[in-house]
């Protein structure tokens, strides 16, 4: 038996249940609590039900799971029948499926408030069925497993499954974050729909993305617009980033190599900061501190496309190890920075590259003289 929240699985032998996705839920569930108004809910990949179980009980919601392999389907019904003889979730809540999610999209016509997807590997497949369920300020919670083809370490199926070439370098998980975004975006766009980014994050092995839908050609084209390329240098570590159709020839303004291009990818916001500081509050006391901590640094991260990583920093320089808190100390006499969530060893700042180059040398230097 495995309780999380107040979902109680009872079964879990043919269903795939991740303990390490906790706070994955419990995320989901604190920013659901804010966004809800009163309409239906999809857990499109049910396994277990855990999810849907989740916000059946704490929304209040009308729920459909779905299911198609038929072993993790019995799991899944005992679960409820257990959930419902406990008065965790109410009889009637709940309405099970033994059916794929593209069956489904293509003969219902109901419309949900949110839809949940947590896929094993790649979501992109959904997507384009995600639009015909969805309605305006609709909302998508959706994850990446496939993090190794988000971040380049194969090129071909990131080209092949987002129409999107990767980065293969320090930064490669908020790439990939933006890759994902981009696809649903252009998904989004031929229906008629804009995305607006909430909460975007990168944790153990996947990735995940809370978006809102807008309705209209204004909102389609406007995020459309938001689309763009990433530059890096691997000489120097110098990189750039613009919104546009195509991808440039572009030189690195420091050191003057070519530099490689990644995308198109999203290059406006992903996350909003003041919502993710209230999902934060509704976490409540019983929340995994991996769901506190990693929303504490969501919360407080400079919402810019990209993060430095200090290690490859100093290695590009080469020279030894700086202390964080002296260089962020430094940079934040120039411009603003915080820290990342998507790596620990990682920050964010809007003070240019060069600038930061002299920074680290110069705390570097000020350490071995003493």
């Amino acid at each position: 038996m495995y309780k999380e929240g107040r979902a109680i699985i009872l079964r879990h032998k043919n269903a795939f249940l991740n303990p390490k996705a906790r706070a994955s839920r419990e995320i989901s569930l604190a920013l659901a609590k804010q966004m809800y108004k009163g309409g239906e809910v999809l857990d499109a990949t049910a396994a277990t039900g855990i999810r849907g179980i989740e916000y059946a009980a704490e929304l209040g919601a009308n729920v459909t799971m779905l299911e198609i392999n038929k072993s993790a389907y019995k799991d899944l019904a005992a679960n409820l029948r257990y959930n419902y003889g406990k008065h965790v979730i109410k009889k009637g809540s709940v309405e099970t499926l033994d059916e794929s999610f593209q069956k489904f999209a293509n003969t219902s016509e109901r419309r949900f408030e949110i839809i949940d997807i947590d896929p094993f590997g790649s979501a992109a497949p959904y997507i384009f069925d995600v639009m015909k369920l969805v309605s305006d300020s609709s909302y998508l919670f959706v994850t990446g497993t496939d993090v190794a083809v988000l971040c380049g370490a194969h090129r071909n199926a990131c080209l092949k499954l987002y129409g999107a070439m990767p980065m293969h370098n320090e930064f490669c998980h908020e790439a990939g974050i933006r890759i994902m975004l981009g696809y649903i975006t252009k998904i989004a766009a031929q229906f008629n729909y804009g995305i607006v980014p909430i909460i975007s994050l990168y944790y153990a092995h996947y990735m995940r993305v809370f978006v809102k839908f807008e309705h209209g050609a204004k909102s389609a084209i406007a995020s459309i617009g938001k689309l763009g390329y990433a530059y890096y240098c691997e000489k120097c570590g110098n990189r750039a980033y613009e919104t546009g159709f195509f991808a440039k020839d572009m030189k690195c303004g420091i050191c003057g190599s070519k530099m490689t291009a990644a995308g198109s990818m999203w290059m406006g916001s992903i996350t909003d900061k003041e919502i993710a500081k209230r999902t934060y509050e509704l976490l409540g006391d019983g929340a995994s501190k991996e769901a506190k901590d990693l929303l504490e640094r969501i919360a407080d991260e400079i919402d810019l496309p990209f993060y430095y990583s200090i290690p490859q920093l100093t290695k590009k320089l080469a020279i030894g190890s700086v202390n964080m808190r002296d260089l962020m100390g430094s940079l934040s006499e120039t411009g603003s920075v915080s820290r990342t969530h998507f790596d620990y060893s990682s920050i964010k700042t809007n003070v240019p590259y060069k600038e930061i180059m002299k920074r680290t040398r110069e705390i570097y230097e000020k350490g071995n003289r003493h």
